[in-house]
């Protein structure tokens, strides 16, 4: 395992939704592409590990601009519903039948995303330096929105530094850290969040000292 600094120069601005977007869930998305397993897609990923703590970075970038990105999306009518998350009323039901025909039945949505224009994007890590370099190597955008040109990625670069992709130079968090594992700058800012793959499920969030985004 080597301490690397991963580059992507930015052809294009990046859209986001929030998030730290780190080393380890991008390259967990790689390999699920490649497998369908997510099981597989969490184990495999070619950083170093340590209890449950992947050492790699949150995204860094320098913002030239910051502006607000709104996306209109039509759903699908045939979306499968999980009844037991959705609120029911005083009589049990939980909402009208969704029509497959008629629009106005399904509709669209309209979300809105964070937009940041910056010339690179990079992480710091520890991790299989050949590994990565394939993984990473193919991917051609990075973000939300990428079928809509966002996020577009020219040249990588992976080259040797002085920092393991968990803390930086002056102890600062370079990736959420749970408090009893962290043993930097214990000034730093604190949250609620995700720590680990799967950064969506609710037993990988804890109290951790996180890098300002």
């Amino acid at each position: 395992m080597e301490k690397l600094k991963i580059t992507f120069s930015l052809l294009s601005p990046l859209v986001t939704n929030g998030g730290y977007m780190t080393l380890d869930a991008l390259l967990a998305a790689l390999i699920f592409e490649q497998c369908g397993d997510l099981e597989k897609a969490h184990a495999d990923i070619p950083l170093k590990n340590s209890n449950g703590l992947w050492y790699g970075s949150a995204a860094i970038f320098e913002k030239i601009d910051t502006e607000k990105k709104g996306f209109v999306a039509n759903l699908h009518a045939r979306h499968d519903l999980d009844l037991d998350l959705v609120a029911k009323n005083k009589v049990g039901n939980v909402h009208k039948s969704i029509g497959l025909t008629r629009r106005r039945d399904y509709g669209a949505v309209f979300n809105s995303y964070r937009m940041y224009t910056a010339r690179e994007i990079t992480w710091y890590a520890t991790g299989d330096k050949e590994q990565i370099q394939v993984l990473l190597s193919e991917l051609e955008f990075i973000g939300k929105r990428r079928a809509s040109g966002f996020g577009q990625v020219a040249n990588l670069v992976i080259e040797d530094a002085d920092i393991d992709g968990v803390t930086g130079f002056f102890g600062e968090p370079l990736r959420p850290i749970p408090t009893e594992m962290f043993s930097g700058d214990k000034s730093a800012l604190r949250a609620d969040t995700a720590w680990r793959p799967a950064y969506w499920h609710p037993l990988n969030r804890a109290v951790c000292f996180v890098p300002t985004l």
